[in-house]
């Protein structure tokens, strides 16, 4: 009787537990695409999702791809999107090719779909080019990425040894700077520089300070000081290599560029 016991529970538990079995784990949580089934899910890293590939989406659109949190998503309507017509995108239409099912969201497909003064660039309409070459601008101005600007030139100050005073060369060239960034109305870097001598560290300290003598200058000039920027090369970036003080002291300089 006490066999027929023992036999009856190890048969009920045995039961229990491949039933358990065969429940597998609780949703969201799986080992397999079968214990996710009835939710249309796939398992993806242990969790039920809704797709692992944009293949698995295309029930929402041929635009529908499988997005980072593994969900169905289809595109915003940006530019560059995927789209089938018009009404997927949020500024211009949607631009296909003779018999393609899907295009992109532009807002032109060529200088036509633009404004005169404007030309179709990467599906973005974008103010055309003021000038091709210095010819264009007329007298006094130059042309610099397609606008015409004052034709100046901004020159390097130089400086004494272990210096950061302004010299009073260094001042005549200053002011012709000043001028020459006035009729541009351009932001500028200041970039300080040192020849070979001292340590890395202590260069690259007087190249600051060199650069923060001439930004002083041209501030008191009445250039913004919001339009003027500084940095230190220290010695990293010389003008000349020979280590001889008619070299160095083209390195004991100022560079001025537009931004």
């Amino acid at each position: 009787m006490r066999f027929g016991i023992n036999f009856v529970a190890r048969a009920v538990a045995l039961t229990a537990l491949l039933a358990f079995a065969a429940c597998g784990p609780k949703y969201p949580n799986c080992d397999s695409d079968e214990h996710c089934q009835d939710h249309n899910q796939v398992c993806v890293d242990k969790l039920c999702r809704d797709c692992a590939t944009s293949a698995q989406c295309k029930d929402r659109g041929p635009c529908a791809f499988c997005g980072p949190e593994y969900t169905c998503d289809t595109p915003a309507g940006g530019p560059g999107d995927c789209c089938t017509s018009d009404l997927d995108c949020k500024q211009g239409k949607c631009w296909k090719m003779a018999g393609a099912e899907t295009g992109t969201c532009a807002q032109c497909g060529s200088d036509a779909d633009c404004s005169p003064d404007m030309k179709c660039v990467q599906g973005s309409c974008v103010p055309k080019a003021e000038c091709q070459g210095d010819a264009d601008c007329g007298a006094g101005r130059q042309c610099e990425n397609g606008v015409c600007v004052a034709a100046c030139q901004l020159e390097p100050v130089y400086f004494d040894f272990d210096e950061y005073a302004i010299r009073s060369d260094a001042r005549d060239i200053l002011n012709s700077n000043y001028g020459c960034m006035t009729s541009r109305g351009q932001s500028v870097t200041l970039e300080g520089n040192c020849d070979e001598r001292g340590s890395d560290e202590y260069n690259l300290a007087l190249g600051t300070r060199r650069a923060s003598a001439a930004q002083r200058f041209l501030k008191s000039l009445g250039f913004s000081s919001g339009m003027m920027s500084t940095t230190s090369y220290g010695e990293e970036r010389p003008a000349c290599t020979q280590s001889s003080e008619s070299c160095w002291w083209k390195n004991r300089r100022v560079e001025t560029s537009f931004r």
